[in-house]
């Protein structure tokens, strides 16, 4: 009969704090000692449900209910005990074997993968603490990261060498599968060497404190990648874990907010600054599992990303996965080009507080960010289609008028008008609620022939055929692409085209910053590819596009011709001149592509 040791069982008890295990499923706040949220075994409005830590047990004041950490497992999923105590064990990082268990092996793995992680980081902190470490800890202490920072954080220092590590945690100890699956090593020309090299290293946590990966910052090293992250392992998956929360779960709890940032050293500063309820993205863009994690502790949060233009275009990204996760998102605006981090440093906390104070709702932001004139139709056209595509998504109704009626105050455009032009875009798909945790994220390219067009363009660059790749790069311009979608996908092939290269669909996966991106290139490059001349594919698609994009530049012109003719009689000559080399260029487009043909 299968069983669980006894000391597993303790083991897994006094690492699954009751407070996070309930949190998964229940939205808690704190009251006095103990913390109460809506009882998920029965139908309430008034909260009566309630936790105490201290004591590690639950009680419901309305249905009587209670118990401890695998109890709740129990009722809440209707498993049995071995089941839940699995199921805590997988959340806490520690294996249950089973007697019987068909597959101890990887279990095993599992928990020397765990072992090495907190080995490793032990390490490298000791690197730090000794003589090799001095000069790290000046430029961290420098940099405004004291001492006790540095040990709360449990910041390390991996050596300049090849080999360092292996010795350092006697690895010798461990399986061959254990350490290839750990991240902390890489092979290559000289055998299997340490990932980790001249680097000032960040242990990376889950929410009970163990290690499960690390960063490494470089330090006095020529390599060109200023961070290096450990690459997904069993007990490592970068959208799923943000950085700090271990420690910064209950502040957040406690003051009902969190403030997302993008670095380890911003997150560093700000909580030592007394600013605590933070947490940073680990190597990653935002995400709905980071989103949903939040979500169990609050539902206020503020994004202190750069102030540079990728800071503000994360920010917004990130801003929506929040609002589509039942989050309201705002967004705190940052000197240009600092980060948290430079700004604290500098000029202390209260600056960064009052901006978190002031921070602005996040279509307030996008409007101010979004790139274009909002007095200008076809910018303001542009920005709709952006925010529209985006409040499709929010599976909350309730959700998506507010912010409708916040996006026609913010824009002057009627809100029935907004309306109907949401319930043209295909409706938003619940997630499966019993799917793996897959990121299933609906990504929307409308069956228009300009969206069709820029697609097809997209797959035309990966094709093989020299004079179709110098017609992409010389006429496919950035302004073409008004899918944001498809704009970030050419923004990252243009390069390769620019320098007359067909781009390498794998290595282009890899600079992606989000699922979204691999999930639209996939699906193109996956199609059949039809018969036919793919120049004239190429140049069908670009006449397309230019000829949308010229059509909309008279359009506007013509109105301002019209607007002038109404103040003063007399338009002015440079509309008249421009709207006649307008009309030129549109009727000689079919002219300008055809020497690429020549090949």
């Amino acid at each position: 009969m299968a069983r669980i040791p006894e000391e597993t069982i303790e083991r897994i008890r006094d690492a699954a704090d009751i407070l996070d295990v309930v949190s998964d499923y229940v939205q808690l706040k704190r009251r006095g000692r103990n913390w109460f949220g809506l009882c998920p075994f029965h139908q309430e409005k008034t909260p009566s449900f309630s936790i105490n830590q201290q004591k590690q047990i639950y009680h419901c004041f309305g249905c009587g209910r209670g118990g401890g950490a695998f109890n709740f497992v129990m009722e809440v999923d209707k498993l049995d005990f071995l089941e839940a105590v699995q199921r805590l064990g997988d959340k806490v990082g520690i294996p249950v074997e089973l007697s019987g268990s068909t597959d101890p092996r990887r279990k095993a793995t599992v928990q020397q993968v765990l072992d090495l992680c907190e080995l490793a980081a032990a390490a490298y902190r000791k690197n730090l603490q000794g003589n090799a470490g001095a000069k790290v800890r000046a430029y961290l202490e420098d940099r405004g990261i004291t001492p006790a920072a540095q040990a709360l954080f449990r910041i390390g220092y991996a050596l300049p060498g090849w080999h360092n590590l292996p010795k350092a945690i006697g690895a010798i100890k461990f399986s061959r599968e254990a350490l290839d699956q750990s991240g902390l090593f890489a092979s290559g020309q000289r055998g299997t060497y340490d990932r980790f090299r001249s680097r000032i290293m960040f242990p990376i946590s889950i929410p009970t404190g163990r290690v499960v990966a690390l960063a490494g910052r470089v330090f006095d090293s020529d390599d060109t990648a200023k961070y290096i992250n450990s690459p997904e392992t069993p007990v490592y998956h970068k959208s799923e874990v943000l950085y700090g929360l271990s420690l910064t779960r209950n502040p957040i709890r406690d003051q009902e907010t969190a403030i997302i940032v993008e670095g380890y050293l911003d997150l560093i500063q700000l909580h030592q600054a007394g600013i605590q309820n933070v947490v940073a993205v680990s190597g990653t863009a935002l995400t709905d599992r980071h989103a949903r994690e939040l979500r169990k502790l609050t539902t206020r949060i503020f994004l202190a990303y750069d102030g540079d233009n990728a800071g503000i275009q994360a920010a917004i990204r990130g801003g929506y996965t929040l609002l589509r996760n039942g989050l309201s998102p705002r967004v705190v605006l940052l000197p240009e080009d600092q980060d948290p981090d430079d700004w604290v440093r500098e000029a202390g906390p209260k600056p960064f507080l009052k901006a978190v104070d002031d921070a602005m709702p996040l279509l307030e932001f996008h409007l101010q960010h979004f790139g274009g004139d909002p007095a200008q139709p076809g910018d303001l056209r542009r920005f709709l289609d952006e925010t529209l595509r985006e409040l499709v998504q929010v599976p909350d109704p309730l959700v998506q008028e507010l912010n409708l009626k916040q996006v026609a105050e913010l824009t002057g455009i009627d809100e029935r008008r907004l309306h109907k032009a949401l319930g043209a875009l295909p409706k938003f798909k619940p997630r499966n609620q019993k799917d793996s945790g897959q990121e299933n994220r609906l990504v929307i390219v409308e069956d228009t022939r300009s969206h069709r067009a820029q697609m097809a363009l997209v797959g035309l660059a990966f094709q093989d055929s020299e004079p179709v790749l110098n017609l992409l790069a010389d006429q496919a311009q950035m302004e073409l692409f008004t899918h944001p979608v498809l704009t970030a996908i050419w923004q990252v092939i243009s390069p390769a085209l620019q320098n007359g290269n067909i781009p390498d669909p794998a290595g282009i996966m890899d600079q992606f910053s989000t699922d979204e991106q691999r999930q639209v290139l996939s699906q193109i490059l996956m199609k059949v590819v039809e018969e036919g001349d793919p120049m004239s594919l190429a140049i069908d698609c670009l006449t397309a596009l230019h000829r949308d994009t010229l059509q909309q530049q008279i359009d506007q012109r013509r109105r301002d011709l019209r607007l002038a003719e109404g103040g003063s009689g007399q338009p002015p000559s440079n509309l008249i001149t421009e709207v006649a080399t307008l009309q030129r260029d549109l009727a000689n487009l079919g002219q300008q592509f055809q020497k690429y043909r020549i090949a």
